[in-house]
């Protein structure tokens, strides 16, 4: 799911250390190139990513290369804005940042209602021919001739890959800190909130049957329906609905938790140097009715890390 990057992302401008807002996460990557043309940092940091998913899905071919390192030269950052808006989505974000000099390692922080097991690993990635289009995980050097592994993937670098609670992560570190709102309420169904309309002419209205000919269409997991308004009609097309999964715990649950999350993160002496927050506001994995609690407490909270 591509989301554009805004150019009206919220930055808290009464704190030292950054804090980027905005809707969707793919944006954060060009925030945290952003940071680094600013100086913010020169080597890559490491991630800590607080979030309901872990956005490290391998994302498909870029129709340009992640590489552009004249932009850093510059100070343009909007070779990354475009990056971001044209070739990422919200799911596949960080390897692409790992790649790019970025991030470091990453330290995938979920919540404890998901039931996940602690895992480390340490991890290979690279692009074919080094070309930063086609990206590849899990590369193995050949047994008889390492040369053609260095040819194949000139670029290939190690991360280290941690997925745990927050409780288990390192002290003392300096980080990119990374927060989505669904962290702390999350709606994971959300096919069941798409859909769009098509306007159809009367007689297609009259002739519905005709939409129904091809015998595929009841495996395909869309549903039609038809709606007279107005003097218009309409084919509606969505997803078929599933099971909704939702973590929707009340204000003083979502509360408790975001403070606990803090004091965490205080007492293990985290630094951030910048901090970026997903509202996850579009897409709808945080509920929209919960996204400005969230958000107004997280700000409140985070200025003993951020002032």
């Amino acid at each position: 799911m591509n989301m554009a990057v805004s150019n009206t992302a919220e930055k808290e401008n009464d704190m030292s250390i950054p804090v980027y807002r905005f809707n969707e996460h793919n944006e954060a990557f060009y925030y945290w190139h952003k940071a680094r043309i600013d100086g913010l940092f020169s080597k890559p940091l490491d991630l800590f990513h607080i979030d309901a998913h872990k956005d490290m899905e391998l994302p498909p071919p870029f129709s340009e290369s992640l590489y552009d390192n004249t932009r850093l030269q510059t100070g343009d950052a909007e070779f990354y804005r475009r990056f971001a808006s044209t070739q990422i989505n919200i799911y596949d974000f960080i390897l692409p940042a790992i790649l790019s000099g970025a991030v470091r390692n990453v330290y995938f922080v979920y919540p404890g209602w998901r039931g996940f097991k602690p895992k480390r690993k340490r991890i290979s990635l690279g692009s074919a021919f080094g070309e930063g289009k086609v990206l590849k995980t899990g590369i193995q050097a050949p047994r008889k001739n390492r040369s053609l592994l260095n040819k194949a993937y000139p670029d290939m670098t190690f991360f280290q890959y941690s997925a745990c609670e927050a409780r288990l992560l390192p002290r003392n570190r300096r980080v990119i800190l990374d927060i989505d709102l669904d962290y702390f309420a999350c709606r994971d169904t959300i096919t069941n909130l798409m859909g769009f309309e098509l306007e159809i002419t009367e007689d297609q209205y009259n002739r519905q049957d005709l939409f129904f000919e091809d015998t595929s269409l009841p495996y395909s997991g869309i549903v039609i329906t038809f709606a007279h308004r107005d003097n218009r009609y309409f084919a509606r097309i969505h997803p078929k609905r599933i099971p909704d999964r939702l973590h929707v715990p009340p204000h003083e649950e979502i509360q408790q938790e975001i403070e606990s999350l803090i004091r965490t993160l205080i007492e293990k002496q985290i630094k951030p140097v910048l901090v970026t927050l997903c509202r996850s506001c579009d897409s709808g994995y945080c509920p929209k009715d919960k996204v400005d609690l969230i958000e107004r407490t997280l700000i409140e909270k985070l200025k003993p890390l951020t002032a």
